[in-house]
C-alpha cells in the first residue's frame, strides 16, 4: 500500500489531473451523443460543443495552478520585491480539491447521461444524479428532433 501511495503522489501533479478530468469531458461528450441519438434529439455542433465549451476550460483549472506553482517556485525572490515563500504543497492540495470537485461534477453528468442512454446504473447514484437527469431530460423538449426520426416515422 505504502508504494501505492508513494506512486501516487510522485505522479499527482496538474498535468495528470488535467488528463484525468480530459477522459472524463471524452465519456460525458460520447454518453451526451449517445443518449441523444436512443431518444431521437438531433446531435448537433451546438449540442456538442456547448458542452466541450464548458468543460474544457474547467479540465484546464489544475494544470494552471500548477503552472503557476512552477512559475513562483522558479522566480527569484529578489525580483519585484518578493521577500515571501510560498509552500507548493499547498497549491498541490488546491489543484486536487479542483479537480475532486470538478470531477464529482462530471461524474454526475456522466451518469446522467449514461441514465438516459438507457444503461442501467445502481439505485444510490441513481438518487445522487436526479437533479442533472431532470434538467437533462427537459432539454429534450427544447432540442429538435433528429432528421432520420421523421423519416422513419412516416
Amino acid at each position: 500500500m505504502e508504494d501505492i501511495l508513494k506512486y501516487l503522489f510522485a505522479n499527482l501533479n496538474g498535468a495528470t489531473e488535467t488528463a484525468v478530468l480530459f477522459i472524463l469531458v471524452f465519456f460525458d461528450t460520447f454518453l451526451g451523443a449517445l443518449w441523444r441519438k436512443r431518444q431521437g434529439v438531433a446531435r448537433t455542433s451546438g449540442g456538442g460543443l456547448g458542452g466541450l465549451i464548458t468543460s474544457i476550460p474547467l479540465a484546464l483549472m489544475p494544470v494552471v495552478i500548477w503552472g503557476f506553482t512552477i512559475l513562483i517556485s522558479v522566480v527569484p525572490t529578489h525580483l519585484g520585491g518578493r521577500d515571501f515563500y510560498f509552500d507548493p504543497l499547498i497549491f498541490d492540495v488546491i489543484s486536487f480539491v479542483v479537480t475532486v470537485i470538478i470531477g464529482a461534477y462530471m461524474l454526475k453528468s456522466i451518469y446522467a447521461n449514461m441514465q438516459l442512454a438507457g444503461i442501467e446504473i445502481p439505485d444510490f447514484l441513481s438518487k445522487w444524479v436526479e437533479d442533472e437527469y431532470h434538467v437533462k431530460l427537459k432539454k429534450i423538449e427544447t432540442e429538435p428532433e433528429a432528421a432520420n426520426i421523421k423519416e422513419t416515422q412516416e
